[in-house]
């Protein structure tokens, strides 16, 4: 299992919009799992800060992702990005995904609907806390990552690992797994947020999440993306 975070806000501008919403043709969920494909996708000498465009097709395509701060321990980290004017950004506050991949093996044979359970029942013993400021606004609904509007189980989904170097063998340390290789079932559990486009200028969104016991996490995540949003 692993862990992935990113970013957020409840500002007038930008707004987060509501999972009740299906922002741009797709349910919250089915957006963690479009997430979890393009990060589980990358290669370690490539770790996007942000998706490139059309990474999905369609009025969705204007989306793209904030990467995420993966792995246990404490993770400090600073971003600079730049974006067009316009485009939205979903994210991943805290989350995790499990499938039947396992180092040296032999792999699992579980079903969908059992890794559901096993994330699920993951995902409500370590997530802890969930907090999030954009241009110093604080954003509302996160203080309970278990409890949150924003929580949400993916459906089950497939992913490919990069030819060379893939992600796994960074965040989980599963170095057997070979490159182009397509893995299903995969689930994931978390906290996630679609952001309207954000105005033209200067953004900065914080956050910080906690797994495991505040007096000792397993996870202790905090980020500041720095995002300059320009006109074309």
């Amino acid at each position: 299992m692993l862990l992935g975070m990113a970013a957020c806000s409840r500002a007038a501008e930008p707004v987060v919009i509501p999972p009740s919403a299906l922002p741009y043709g797709y349910s919250y969920e089915e957006w963690s799992a479009k997430w979890w494909q393009w990060s589980l996708g990358l290669s370690t000498k490539n770790m996007e800060d942000v998706g490139k465009p059309d990474i999905c097709s369609g009025p969705a395509s204007i989306v793209r992702f904030l990467g995420g701060v993966y792995g246990y321990g404490t993770n400090i980290v600073t971003r600079k990005i730049t974006i067009a004017e316009g485009t939205p950004l979903f994210l991943t506050v805290l989350s995790v995904n499990d499938d039947n991949t396992a180092c040296p093996g032999p792999f699992g044979t579980s079903t969908a609907a059992q890794i559901t359970a096993a994330d699920v029942g993951y995902w409500d013993s370590i997530a802890t806390e969930t907090t999030c400021t954009i241009d110093g606004v604080t954003v509302d609904g996160m203080e309970n990552p278990t409890n949150s509007i924003y929580d949400v189980v993916s459906p089950a989904f497939s992913y490919t690992t990069a030819e060379k170097d893939n992600d796994l063998i960074l965040i989980e340390g599963e170095d057997c797994i070979p490159g182009g290789m397509t893995i299903y079932p995969a689930v994931a559990d978390g906290v996630y947020l679609m952001l309207s486009p954000l105005k033209p200028g200067h953004h900065t969104i914080k956050y910080v999440g906690v797994g495991g016991p505040l007096s000792a996490p397993t996870i202790d995540d905090e980020a500041t993306y720095e995002i300059e949003v320009v006109s074309p």
